[in-house]
């Protein structure tokens, strides 16, 4: 029971800091990421729809403390979303800022792992 509380803890810490991700690509702040933003010379409307994506994955993980499937899959969409955030890092050069979401996805990826076996009842439909 005791393991369960903390990876209910561990999500609900996420999915706060997701929801600061979410806010911070819909309100340009703090300035430091919104510079690291900038270098990389990609629209406006990439980081909304990335602010889009992180809002659905921080009210995924939110709902996941009450409803695990729920959790386990928001889980993997943060991994999905990480990976994409490294990719576009990669692709336009800036070494300088992949290490952070390379860290996240790493402890989204824990995260995915812990609530693994909660995904039963979504893994049982597929063929």
């Amino acid at each position: 029971m005791t393991g369960h509380l903390g990876i209910l803890i561990f999500e609900g810490l996420l999915g706060l800091f997701t929801a600061y991700t979410a806010y911070s690509l819909f309100s340009w702040t703090p300035v430091s990421i919104a510079k690291a933003r900038e270098a990389l010379h990609i629209a406006r409307w990439y980081w909304l729809l990335a602010g889009a994506l992180a809002t659905i994955g921080a009210a995924g993980l939110s709902a996941g403390l009450a409803v695990p499937v729920v959790g386990a899959l928001a889980a993997l969409w943060m991994v999905a979303y990480f990976i994409v955030a490294a990719l576009t890092h990669i692709t336009h050069r800036d070494m300088a800022n992949v290490g952070m979401p390379l860290i996240f996805l790493a402890i989204f990826v824990v995260l995915a792992v812990l609530r693994w076996s909660d995904l039963a009842p979504v893994l049982a439909l597929v063929p």
